[in-house]
């Protein structure tokens, strides 16, 4: 299938595995330049490396930075300050009842989600 993506720049946030990964591999596929994000320099590696073996002529690079700060999103940006299309897969959760979600646990899942 083409989407018309051959080089567009695309960012794909949380995209070291599952979905965000099976993203970034599909617009790879495409020809887009993709930006692979992940909290940490070891698993952005394994994705990039990873999608350049399943899509051989990719053009694909990747910006480690934990986005549930503002640190982490200022390295982001800095990473890619321009894109085509921007898929914002990053996001965490606990699987805690409602009623025993602290204060703080809720304003770090709202903080890395939402802002």
């Amino acid at each position: 299938m083409d989407l018309g993506l051959g080089g567009k720049k695309v960012l794909v946030t949380g995209s070291t595995a599952g979905i965000g990964y099976a993203a970034a591999l599909g617009f790879a596929r495409e020809g887009a330049e993709v930006t692979v994000n992940g909290r940490t320099q070891a698993r952005v590696d394994d994705a990039v490396n990873g999608i350049l073996r399943t899509a051989p002529g990719g053009r694909v690079r990747g910006v480690a930075a934990d986005l549930s700060n503002a640190a982490g999103a200022e390295a982001l940006i800095r990473g890619a300050p321009d894109v085509d299309v921007l898929v914002n897969n990053a996001g965490i959760f606990e699987p805690v009842p409602f009623e025993e979600i602290t204060d703080e646990r809720w304003m770090r899942m709202f903080e890395t989600n939402v802002m």
